[in-house]
């Protein structure tokens, strides 16, 4: 795929033309502030296409990135450097990865912890230069991960009320426990807790009766908790505690709705439609239904996503919304927004088959010279002055060569005072079309080939793309729920707040669905800036820099402080063995920085410094990454998911998984997020019992610099391992560690020799190289009786004789770079070999994350089914040099 420089970027711009009808000071400082801001701050936005959305435990995400820049977004030339944030089912950070980025592309894969949680875990992408803009701008995404190995525990629960009295929030629920076979859990005792985070609201044990059923109820404070959820816990044995969770509902007081007239005002004796929103603090939409009180036949319902709208003429300034949840008792009254006696209203419409978008403007009183303005992600598009004739304005936006996105539309006075703002999508004919044609067999271990041609109105173009195949009876398309390259570089990236299942406004081009999707653009605002930004000149903060490759930042110190201070002088850095040697100079202040670094997983690199004043009498010190978020709010489902056709293939897919993994894969119960480490072949000669069922290195947990003792990165890291801290002290209870009587404390081991909670306490994180948690019977009888509880093993840096400290103007440290990405494996059946012999039941078959499609617009792809799959699910993303973005979704029965 050609390549695109910042610099055809910017002449691109030129390329919209606009219409325009006014040449005074506003129109000027408009096109200025908005030309400025996309030549110095050429926002980048990121996309993940990750093989599919619902996993078992222990399984690789596989995901390719996307990363685009400027108004008509076309493939980064800018970082080089994308994060991808991995957090478990509570939102704990659990792995980073460091992803090169060329071109606008790259790729990587995450872990899911074999011991690990179930639940929805999260994903974030960004890069440095992002920070600018704002957190709200990264990419997120969620997948559902189930055990495989589980299914003892399936509650369903219904909630047959939810009502508020007096402060609380009061629930009456029925519940149904099964196992995956579907047999009731009779008789069985379950402990209830409400949670709010990790702040436990409620508890209770309930008895079940013989077909596994129980009817209870309970009350909680009726506060905005966003974590707010069910935790059920049932005991499958008495060492192993299976745990679930689910979505606790809210209350209809606890609702955020929203009543937003069409453009942001409405005028007395002029129609109105007035949108709504209502949405739960956790973000999911509450169905509401209601009538204006006082006007008839202003009776008005929720759709798709909490929104909804309603019109009529108001006739007084002051009017009330009388809200009901269709579920419950509840009623609230809604105050609507002022109706002014004077004023501007608008009304929009873009039919999909007009050529303009139509803008008709009513007024009551003179508000004097008007300009309306239209862009698309900065891109003024149109621009023309006007005035009310007879109290109405119409424009026509022409809608040829607009790119496809949000297009906002806004109304100024004279002096630039902002009336209206209207956000119109626009789809426009610009879209990659990609066909796929197929041949072969879907015959166990049939040969297969794709054929994927990529054009634009007919013409090939070449690209860039992900290729995923997989078996349609273990993967659905869940586009609908989880979005699409479409729904988030043309929608979600733009607006403030969250969308409810993006990926279903993308799914037709039907009038219902285009008639919801405006209900978006008439709830959300846009991000990037304001009409005041504007006028005040005021841009982005400029505190990160855009990073095009691993970047090194640290400090030189006076071994001895003196009066004098530091010089300044030159220092140097030596990657790994040779790899690279670069050369920079700090001043008074001792900072120092290294850019453009490029090289793949943790090396060896020697920074060396001589001060002007000081000499080597200097201390130097590299800074630890942090992450940005070391944590978010937990999601949780509204019903515990259980795929059964995925599940059903777990065992098989987990050792075809172990038998073909790289040697030096660690189970990322132990984080694997790049940072200073030590060399492999030291740490395991020390490990006299072998690793752990679970490892978990300090070093590699991004934030680790805020632990104060080893238990705090063991909590909430390894399923089965429950950790209580108090005061100064700390107690474990492993579960299905073979212990005899539950609840005792496992054997601390530091550095091989038994030792005692208290001492382990007392062990600074930072000094701790690796610990090792042994659950397994088989994995524990090696410590005989002492280990019937399991075991916790602390590996300590000082006990390899390794240290980090500075020492004559030079340090030695071990630092991070670009993830090593690996691999898919895919098995060639017309070779012969002991990998191809076991069992093949594969969800995802194939896995290509960078197709690139060549001048006629083709590409072709190789691979053989499984054993298993006799449907195959292909999804196809991917974007071309223009920014011109494509997707197709193809059954092969």
């Amino acid at each position: 795929m050609p390549r695109f420089t910042l610099r055809a970027i910017l002449a691109v711009l030129c390329l919209f033309p606009f219409c325009l009808k006014a040449q005074d000071d506003l129109p000027t400082q408009i096109q200025n502030y908005l030309a400025a801001y996309q030549e110095e701050f050429p926002v980048e936005k990121a996309y993940l296409h990750l093989d599919k959305h619902t996993f078992t435990l222990g399984e690789d995400i596989w995901f390719s990135a996307y990363l685009v820049a400027g108004g008509i977004q076309v493939p980064s030339p800018l970082s080089k450097t994308l994060y991808v944030d991995f957090f478990d089912g509570d939102g704990l950070l659990l792995s980073q990865r460091i992803i090169q980025i060329e071109n606008g592309r790259g790729a990587g894969e995450l872990q899911i912890p074999r011991y690990g949680k179930t639940g929805l875990y999260q994903i974030k992408a960004y890069t440095s230069w992002m920070r600018n803009f704002g957190e709200d701008y990264f990419f997120e995404q969620f997948v559902k991960v189930v055990d495989g190995a589980g299914g003892s525990f399936l509650p369903q629960v219904e909630y047959k009320s939810v009502s508020s009295e007096a402060g609380k929030a009061n629930y009456e629920v029925e519940l149904l426990a099964v196992n995956a076979s579907g047999e009731p859990l009779a008789n069985q005792v379950l402990l209830l807790s409400a949670m709010a985070g990790q702040e436990e609201l409620y508890r209770q044990q309930i008895q079940l009766n013989a077909q596994g059923q129980v009817s209870f109820s309970f009350s909680i404070p009726e506060k905005d908790h966003a974590e707010q959820h069910l935790e059920l816990s049932f005991e499958e044995n008495p060492d192993y505690i299976v745990t679930q969770k689910i979505q606790l509902p809210y209350t209809l007081n606890q609702a955020d709705i929203q009543f937003l007239p069409e453009g942001g005002s409405w005028v007395q004796g002029k129609k109105a439609t007035l949108a709504f929103r209502a949405v739960y603090p956790d973000g999911s939409p509450a169905q509401i239904s209601g009538q204006i009180e006082g006007v008839e036949d202003s009776l008005f319902e929720s759709q798709f996503g909490g929104l909804g709208k309603i019109s009529f003429i108001p006739d007084r300034p002051n009017y009330t919304a009388v809200v009901k949840n269709p579920f419950s008792e509840q009623e609230r009254r809604i105050p609507l927004p002022e109706a002014t006696q004077t004023g501007l209203t608008v009304q929009v419409q873009n039919n999909p088959d007009a050529s303009f978008i139509s803008v008709f403007i009513q007024g009551e009183g003179d508000p004097g010279e008007l300009l309306l303005f239209s862009h698309i992600r900065g891109l003024v598009n149109y621009m023309i002055q006007g005035t009310l004739t007879n109290g109405v304005w119409g424009v026509r936006i022409p809608k040829q060569n607009l790119p496809s996105g949000i297009n906002t539309v806004t109304v100024l006075r004279k002096d630039g005072t902002p009336l209206l703002e209207r956000l119109v999508f626009v789809q426009s004919g610009d879209k990659l079309d990609l066909e796929v044609q197929s041949r072969g067999s879907l015959s166990p271990r049939g040969k297969f080939q794709l054929e994927l041609n990529s054009s634009m109105r007919g013409a090939p173009t070449p690209g860039s793309f992900s290729v995923a195949v997989a078996d349609a009876d273990q993967v659905k398309e869940e586009s609908l729920i989880h979005g699409t390259i479409f729904s988030h570089l043309l929608l979600t990236s733009d607006l403030q707040g969250k969308v409810y299942q993006p990926g279903f406004y993308f799914q037709n081009q039907e009038p219902a669905t285009l008639e919801q999707l405006d209900l978006v653009m008439m709830t959300h605002g846009w991000r990037r800036f304001t009409v005041p930004e504007i006028l005040e000149e005021k841009f982005p903060e400029n505190g990160f820099y855009i990073e095009q490759g691993i970047t090194i930042t640290g400090q030189v110190k006076e071994q001895t402080v003196t009066k004098k201070g530091l010089g300044g002088g030159k220092i140097s850095a030596l990657i790994g063995e040779g790899l690279e040697l670069i050369g920079s100079e700090y001043g008074p202040d001792g900072k120092f920085i290294f850019t453009g670094l490029e090289y793949q997983d943790s090396v060896s690199v020697t920074i060396t410094a001589e001060d002007q004043r000081a000499k080597n009498f200097i201390d130097l010190s590299v800074d630890q990454r942090k992450p940005v978020f070391p944590s978010l709010p937990g999601k949780y489902t509204a019903q515990i998911v259980w795929p059964e056709e995925l599940v059903a293939t777990y065992q098989a897919r987990t050792l075809m998984q172990q038998l073909n993994a790289e040697e030096n894969i660690t189970d990322l119960e132990g984080v694997t997020v790049e940072a200073q480490t030590l060399q492999e072949e030291q740490a395991s000669g020390r490990k006299f019992y072998g690793d752990g069922d679970a490892s978990i290195k300090p070093d590699e947990i991004p934030g680790s610099v805020g632990f104060t003792n080893i238990f705090q990165m063991i909590q909430g890291r390894v399923a089965g391992v429950r950790v209580s801290i108090s005061g100064t002290g700390a107690s474990v209870q492993i579960r299905g560690a073979g212990s005899i009587q539950a609840g005792t404390e496992p054997l601390y081991l530091l550095d091989n020799v038994p030792v005692d909670a208290s001492l382990l306490f007392t062990v600074n994180p930072r000094d701790v190289q690796s610990i090792d948690v042994f659950k397994d019977p088989a994995r524990t009888a090696i410590f005989g009786s002492q280990g019937a509880n399991g075991v916790i093993a602390v590996y300590t840096k000082t006990g390899a004789g390794i240290s980090y400290q500075s020492v004559g103007g030079t340090l030695v440290v071990r630092y991070g770079g670009y993830h090593a990405n690996r691999e898919f494996y895919a098995p060639k059946y017309d070779q012969a070999s002991p990998q191809t012999a076991i069992t093949d039941q594969r969800a995802t078959i194939l896995w290509n994350p960078l197709v690139e499609t060549d001048a006629n617009g083709q590409a072709k792809l190789e691979f053989f089914n499984s054993d298993l799959a006799k449907r195959h699910l292909i999804i196809i993303e991917g974007i071309d040099a223009m920014g011109r973005i494509g997707r197709t979704v193809k059954l092969i029965e």
